[in-house]
């Protein structure tokens, strides 16, 4: 072959290469491009202990540890090795000193702990001295179906430690919390009750919707139609969602939380109802991620920022797998407007 032609082949070659290389499909997946980001913030914040705290504290936290830990398990991290050890004590090894006084106390908190070592790869059975998954056995009611008598938050909790460390959840536990949806569509933090008036906000319906998806989906569940309307409804206009309807200021936690509920439950926070302006839904929770790969809590200068937790919760948001709902027939329509 002519050197003219080895070389216009090689640059044809070169050309289609570059081409590829720029092309949309190519382009680095945002969501992708977080994870990373995130993960490698959160490498900062760990703490000489091996653990994860508040701002400003050297000791670390219990409910900031086990929720750090369960994101970055999800994200594929191994949280028992070297590249997550600090003074040979390792992520895994501070959550399980934090355990017994810690996952004892509530079966919501045991349930928080119990994920994240399932996650990872641990047995919560024992772990930290303790069987974390008999403090949540323990605190069942057959009667009401409830894993916590008053928190519906830390009753989904308590149902997620033990999915997720592939023990059955009582069916009774799914009706307790489906039952708890209230009139709008909406989860509020404590269960409904004579002595209560709850409000529904988007932290609760999120945690809501993923934990019951796991028992159930497809696009006519009624539950999910409802949760996600009322979601759609509580969106503000720049795509995100503060806890309460009634907040003036979005958050990254609460928008986490609801894009987590909506994928769970095969609602793409991509596509219509959830674009406001322009933006998405994921787009929104993508936009409290600072350049150094933190979330902000708020993005509202000179406003207390917990990080960390901000961060964590997010992942686990973008980490959600997108769950299966196919189309639904017409007849839930007038449902869906009603709630």
């Amino acid at each position: 072959m002519p050197n003219t032609r080895r070389f216009t082949v090689a640059l044809l070659v070169a050309l289609l290469l570059t081409a590829i290389a720029l092309s949309p499909a190519a382009a680095a997946d945002p969501v992708q491009t977080a994870v990373q980001k995130a993960v490698q913030w959160l490498h900062t914040q760990q703490l000489n202990d091996g653990g994860f705290g508040s701002p400003g504290s050297a000791k670390s936290n219990a409910a900031v540890t086990s929720d750090v830990v369960y994101a970055l398990a999800l994200a594929g991290e191994n949280v028992d090795g070297p590249e997550w050890s600090k003074g040979g004590v390792s992520a895994l090894d501070a959550l399980a000193n934090l355990t017994p006084g810690y996952a004892g106390a509530d079966a919501g908190q045991a349930g928080k702990i119990a994920r994240a070592v399932a996650a990872a790869g641990a047995d919560p059975r024992s772990f930290g001295g303790m069987d974390v998954l008999a403090v949540i056995e323990g605190a069942y009611d057959p009667a009401t179906g409830k894993y916590h008598p008053n928190f519906l938050f830390r009753h989904a909790l308590a149902m997620e430690g033990l999915r997720v460390s592939g023990e059955p959840v009582p069916a009774q536990a799914y009706a307790a919390l489906s039952a708890g949806q209230l009139a709008g569509g909406g989860w509020a933090w404590v269960f409904p009750s004579p002595n209560t008036t709850p409000v529904a906000d988007a932290d609760t319906t999120g945690r809501a919707l993923q934990t019951l998806a796991a028992a159930s989906q497809g696009a006519c569940n009624t539950d999910f139609i409802a949760g996600a309307a009322y979601l759609a409804r509580t969106q503000r206009e720049d795509a995100a969602w503060a806890d309460l309807p009634t907040k003036s200021v979005s958050n990254s936690n609460s928008t986490a939380l609801a894009v987590g509920g909506l994928r769970a439950i095969g609602r793409n926070p991509e596509t219509a109802p959830f674009v406001k302006g322009g933006r998405t839904a994921l787009q929104a929770l993508l936009s409290f991620q600072e350049p150094g790969g933190a979330f902000v809590y708020i993005a509202e200068p000179g406003k207390e920022e917990l990080r960390i937790t901000a961060t964590s919760d997010a992942l686990l948001g973008l980490l959600q797998p997108l769950g299966t709902a196919g189309p639904c027939p017409a007849t839930y329509l007038p449902l869906l407007l009603a709630r």
